[in-house]
């Protein structure tokens, strides 16, 4: 059985109205650029870690390290970043695996 809107609706007094959001699908340039630009890696770091995944998405243990080494450098808004999005990878938009989180949710930070 599967929790619907409607149920969400019915149950919690919440209303569901209007327009469903989304984002859009990323390829791998797309995914490098945006690690680069939100996450402060170097770009090679970028196309290594879109490669290991084979796609738009990165490791939970690779965000981990990203975060460590920006909190190291004092790079705080790169490490806020790496934790949002390691912290959504991990709960609310966990992928298949539960080891990778898709890099389209970066735009959200």
């Amino acid at each position: 059985m599967t929790i619907t809107l409607d149920d969400v609706n019915g149950l919690l007094h919440i209303p569901v109205h209007g327009r469903f959001f989304f984002l859009p699908s990323l390829g791998k340039n797309e995914a490098k650029e945006l690690l680069w630009s939100h996450l402060g890696v170097s770009y090679s770091d970028a196309i290594a870690e879109t490669e290991h995944t084979r796609g738009p998405s990165v490791r939970l243990s690779w965000l981990h390290s990203v975060y460590e080494n920006n909190v190291e450098q004092n790079h705080l808004t790169y490490a806020a970043r790496a934790y949002l999005l390691h912290l959504v990878g991990c709960t609310i938009f966990a992928y298949k695996s539960v080891s990778a989180v898709r890099v389209q949710y970066l735009e959200l930070f």
